[in-house]
């Protein structure tokens, strides 16, 4: 069967619902949903592969998303997590940033070169017919598709200024929340498969949001991961549709 890029029905961060209701909150789950057995294919480095746009129309964005992967993995090499049960918080993890307003052929051909697991396409830009044929075995995670209402989202203040710090350069951060959360729900996936790589990315990225222990960060979803509970990671900005 044909691979499928991860879309919306696999990746949307799942939207916190508000309102009244006599129903209480649901315990979080501990028992998972059964994965796939998929086979593992990874190496032990996590290589996510970006194409975001560096030239033409879009860079500003492209700067913005290129700022969220880089934001994203400061946390997940920084942020300290006292776990209750050993886990592989992660493995090594890389990111290979190319031109997707360049030459596409050459930029597809140098992340399957450089063993991507996962490519990340801009948020601002509709995927390519050809793209899940041209990166090899690697995932494939089209940004725009669980962007907000189908608009990458302007960040908040707060995120604004943890964005700058990657790069003061900013003009504008549309599209940095969106990449921010493709290489935490990357990261996440891997601890809970085990794995790195591609199908493993893939199926794992399915239990990322598959529970009710909602968490926001990516310290607090490891530490319900190694408590046994089932995550639903809502994402940076937790506003999704």
């Amino acid at each position: 069967m044909p691979r499928k890029p991860l879309t919306a029905a696999v990746l949307m961060l799942a939207l916190a619902l508000s309102g009244c209701t006599s129903t209480p909150p649901a315990t979080p789950r501990t028992t998972p949903t059964a994965l796939e057995t998929i086979a593992p294919t990874g190496d032990g480095t996590l290589i996510i592969g970006t194409l975001f746009p560096m030239t033409g129309d879009n860079a500003v964005s492209g700067a913005a998303q290129v700022a969220g992967t880089e934001l994203a993995l400061r946390d997940i090499l920084a942020e300290p997590v006292a776990l209750t049960e050993p886990v592989t918080p992660t493995r090594p993890i890389a990111l290979v940033h190319r031109n997707s307003a360049g030459d596409l052929a050459a930029a597809y051909a140098d992340l399957i070169a450089r063993g991507v697991d996962l490519v990340l396409w801009d948020a601002t830009t509709a995927l390519p017919t050809d793209a899940e044929s041209s990166v090899g075995s690697a995932a494939l995670v089209a940004l725009g598709d669980f962007a907000n209402g189908g608009t990458p989202l302007a960040a908040d203040e707060t995120l604004t200024a943890r964005l700058k710090t990657a790069d003061p350069t900013l003009t504008s951060t549309s599209g940095g929340a969106e990449a921010y959360d493709g290489v935490i729900t990357a990261a996440l996936a891997a601890v809970i498969t085990g794995d790195d790589g591609g199908p493993s990315l893939e199926a794992g990225s399915v239990q990322v949001i598959a529970g009710s222990a909602v968490c926001m960060s990516w310290g607090e979803c490891l530490l319900a991961i190694s408590e046994k509970q089932v995550i639903d990671y809502q994402g940076v900005t937790g506003d999704r549709s």
